[in-house]
């Protein structure tokens, strides 16, 4: 059982550790593994509320089976203090500080040592920040790690202790000596840097040096369509030599890592040959199947395109299939997967505690379309994101008018719209004379949640005890998400004489979508594919948490500030019949709270 957990939880699936957990709990109640392993499940989810209330009924504040049991408490409370706003900041890291104080004091390791430096540091206790800090240097001058990764944790951990201490030198020899000892594992630098970043900022400190030891930036790319051949509408191989030189020039110079963007004839390309020349990890995200958008905007300029597409599909880390259409590549599909680029470029970034940069290869002409190259141009540009632009000006360029012209049933309209499907788990739990109490006591307030959205959903249904919404954009989603949430975990479930385990789950997906009359009903709603899968995202959420799909995610972070954060909790499977999703935990957040902040700083610098 174990192992299967184990697998779940590192593969990302953690609505199925979570439940497998449960389970076994229920057959081994004296083995605290299971229990810990749950509450890890909620913490990662982003479901602190519930983790908060499985710690307590689990009661793991008396394990003591090692470091990480030890620390767990004291993690959930650094995770609370991280997203607290104003003075609830400070007392949630001294509670946090203290935990992680008393473990270093049985066990003399430094990641709860150097944890409850910053921590109290967090809570204003300078004085006792700076002692450990200076305890955690004599621990790790003592430690004589063997692998790669544990060296660089230790190394790490000094920087910070030096930091702590106000020696800004000696925190950088440490970071640099520490990227050496392991220098492909870029997410334990990104949590290393901001974490410094914290420090810095508490501090009043100048560390311009953090930013060169951020891992290298991911880049979103676009451009335009043009043929290979010396013609009229060409371009000339001299040329392309020319922009390729260029395009080397822009990567080494902005430091571009991780390459999201479309394989489109011409630009696209260029760029994508770039990144795969340099090693570098090349995410393709497309509006339609691969074999659709090659006959859409590869094979009508030309076979030299289609081969040269085909050798960097081969070479791509990701190709995401934004949609199943088979036949149409509509204005709608480009913006979406656009956005959708966009987003996990921005993402990955924050992920990566640096900035992204956008690159563009196109004349600087303005554009009225809805999509396209200028499009992106002006989104990116919103966002107060770093651009380069390599200019062609003077290519007779390739215009690929959308192919929905004339195709689509005039009684159904294609869009993009945020899905939300709610869902309260254990409800099956109710016993029947309780019934009438869970439909006045939850569904009802649920209801009354969902009049005072504003604005008001586009669509709205019930069933039994699930909810069916639909927005125009998903910070709109997002934010009714979020106060249905907080409505639910605001009942007293005990005083209503209901189960303890009732809980509120949902799952959030953004795709186009059909839209039509109801046959049965008589009303306008929604069909299609990308309805169907926010359905199962609900299914595979933990219970007290918001899980939504990489395309929701990746548009909310072009749509909002630092209102809400979205964590990757790995790839998921929804349905027998259907691919893995990528998910992500969505909570909303205090602009000023010290996680807000962490976004604030890697969001970009222009």
């Amino acid at each position: 059982m174990r192992r299967i957990i184990l697998e779940r939880f590192n593969q990302g699936d953690l609505a199925r550790a979570y439940d497998l957990c449960l389970a076994a709990t229920a057959q081994y109640p004296d083995d605290g593994w299971f229990k810990h392993r749950a509450v890890l499940c909620l913490v990662r989810s982003g479901a602190l509320e519930r983790a908060e209330y499985d710690f307590r009924r689990f009661r793991l504040a008396e394990a003591s089976h090692d470091e990480d049991s030890l620390a767990l408490g004291a993690r959930l409370r650094k995770s609370m203090a991280l997203e607290a706003s104003g003075s609830q900041v400070q007392a949630l890291a001294r509670v946090a500080a203290g935990q992680y104080d008393r473990i270093f004091a049985q066990t003399g390791g430094h990641y709860p040592g150097i944890n409850a430096a910053t921590l109290y540091l967090l809570a204003g206790d300078r004085a006792r920040s700076d002692e450990l800090a200076r305890q955690v240097l004599g621990s790790c001058r003592n430690a004589r790690p063997v692998e790669a990764e544990d060296a660089y944790y230790r190394l790490a951990s000094q920087a910070e202790a030096h930091l702590l201490l106000g020696d800004a030198g000696a925190a950088q020899m440490a970071l640099q000596s520490a990227i050496a000892c392991d220098r492909d594992n870029t997410m334990a630098h990104a949590t290393t840097i901001r974490q410094l970043r914290m420090v810095v900022r508490l501090l009043q400190l100048e560390a311009p040096w953090l930013r060169d030891l951020e891992p290298p930036r991911p880049c979103h790319f676009a451009g335009h369509l043009f043929r290979c051949a010396v013609d009229a509408d060409g371009i000339a191989p001299a040329r392309e030599a020319g922009l390729a030189l260029t395009l080397a020039d822009a990567f080494e110079r902005e430091r571009i890592g991780p390459a999201y963007g479309a394989i489109a004839a011409g630009a696209d390309i260029l760029v994508a040959e770039a990144a795969i020349s340099r090693g570098n990890e090349l995410h393709l995200v497309l509006p339609v199947p691969v074999n659709v958008f090659i006959d859409a905007s590869v094979r009508p300029l030309g076979g030299k395109w289609v081969q040269r597409c085909e050798a960097c599909l081969s070479s791509a880390a990701a190709i995401h299939e934004v949609t199943t259409d088979r036949k149409l590549l509509s204005g709608e599909h480009i913006r979406f997967a656009s956005e959708v680029a966009m987003g996990l470029a921005r993402m990955r970034a924050s992920a990566l505690a640096t900035s992204p940069v956008q690159l563009l290869i196109c004349e600087d002409a303005a554009s009225a379309r809805r999509f396209g190259t200028a499009h992106d141009r002006n989104v990116w540009n919103e966002a107060g994101l770093d651009q380069v632009m390599v200019p062609v000006s003077g290519l007779e360029r390739y215009r690929a008018a959308p192919g929905d012209a004339g195709v689509r049933d005039p009684d159904f309209e294609q869009v993009l719209r945020a899905m939300l499907f709610v869902d309260v788990c254990g409800s099956s739990t109710v016993a029947d004379d309780l019934v009438p109490v869970f439909v006045k006591s939850i569904m009802r307030v649920l209801a009354q949640v969902c009049e005072r959205i504003d604005p008001a959903p586009l669509h709205a249904n019930s069933w039994g005890d699930g909810l069916f919404l639909a927005f125009h954009g998903v910070d709109e989603a997002a934010r009714a998400a979020d106060q249905l949430r907080s409505a639910f975990s605001a009942l007293d479930l005990s005083a209503l004489g209901l189960p303890d385990g009732l809980a509120l789950r949902i799952g959030g997906h953004y795709g186009p979508v059909h839209e039509g009359e109801d046959p049965l009903r008589r009303v306008p709603t929604l069909f299609g594919g990308q309805v169907a899968i926010a359905s199962r995202i609900e299914r595979a959420t933990v219970p007290g948490s918001i899980f939504v799909s990489a395309p929701f995610a990746a548009a909310l972070a072009m749509a909002s500030g630092s209102e809400f954060r979205c964590e990757y909790v790995g790839q998921t499977a929804i349905d027998a019949y259907m691919p893995d999703v990528g998910m992500y935990s969505l909570r909303a957040v205090a602009a000023d709270c010290p996680a807000a902040q962490d976004e604030a700083a890697s969001a970009g610098r222009a």
